[in-house]
């Protein structure tokens, strides 16, 4: 059974720059906090070669002449997230609300509607896009491998069923370990912990990860160790709920910001509309196809 994911890499640097598009060239910060203790809280890749960093002071960041400064919008983030989860329901009627950067969806019998998975998994891609999402696409025969290769992989890929430990093995540790904000702080720093004890004994990527002892691994890092073992496998490491939404949100603009006004209609609606009505953008993507295509 295929599932789609779409990850929208460091969310709120692409929630302002879908804001505001003209700023996607430039070097970004987005700073939040009370002054005088405002701080860095995200920076784009351009921004990261100046040296700004999260966790740098917004008056230490303010020295650079050549950065651009945004504070953090939550409102440009629900709006950039409500796009996302509208995407999904385009393709879909049975979507999971995975994170605020992440939405999963269940491609099955979706292609007698819209084509092959990779035209499935390209149009999804030029549909993010038309939203303003700078997102990443990726189609597996599970929704962790899906997510795996989302959050690793740029652009648009297609893994074949059977084929997900293959490909997603050189992708680094680190993706397993994307995680809700909201989630506590006690569960982050046990993760971060996990984190580091993996790469202390030199474990990289998914394929060495995948490749250890189970019953060693079992003793020092218990049941958690296991589960990212399936998970580097290709394999489903958790329980998903993909399932049915009520509706997603229609926008309105108005100026540089964006205002979510409302549910506008069933998700069932987006699939049947997108079925019905070819879209034609200016938009490229590109696609990996990984094996035999399916």
């Amino acid at each position: 059974m295929p599932f789609a994911c779409i990850h929208v890499p460091n969310f709120p640097v692409a929630a302002v720059c879908r804001a505001e598009p003209e700023l996607r060239a430039q070097a970004i910060a987005i700073f939040e906090g009370k002054p005088p203790l405002e701080k860095v809280f995200a920076v784009n890749e351009s921004a990261g070669r100046m040296g700004i960093a999260p966790g740098m002071t917004k008056s230490q960041a303010e020295l650079c002449s050549e950065l651009t400064l945004r504070p953090r919008s939550l409102l440009q983030e629900s709006s950039a997230h409500a796009a996302l989860l509208d995407c999904a329901q385009s393709f879909s009627p049975c979507v999971e609300d995975a994170a605020a950067d992440t939405a999963i969806f269940d491609l099955a019998g979706m292609e007698s509607l819209f084509g092959t998975l990779p035209e499935i998994a390209c149009d999804v891609f030029r549909r993010a896009a038309n939203l303003g999402l700078d997102a990443n696409v990726a189609v597996a025969g599970n929704p962790d491998a899906a997510v795996l290769a989302a959050r690793g992989i740029s652009g648009v890929t297609v893994i074949p069923t059977g084929k997900e430990a293959e490909q997603i093995g050189s992708l680094p540790v680190e993706v397993l370990f994307s995680h809700r904000e909201e989630e506590e702080c006690e569960k982050k720093k046990e993760a971060t912990q996990l984190l580091e004890t993996i790469e202390r004994w030199g474990i990289s990527n998914l394929h060495a990860l995948a490749a250890l002892p189970e019953v060693e691994l079992s003793e020092r890092l218990g049941q958690e160790g296991l589960r990212l073992q399936q998970l580097a496998r290709g394999r489903v490491g958790a329980s998903h709920r993909v399932a049915g939404a009520a509706g997603f949100f229609a926008e309105s603009f108005a100026g540089a910001g964006l205002c979510a006004v409302g549910f506008a209609r069933p998700a069932h609606a987006g699939v049947a509309a997108h079925a019905g009505t070819a879209e034609s953008d200016g938009g490229r993507s590109s696609i990996r196809h990984w094996g035999n295509s399916q």
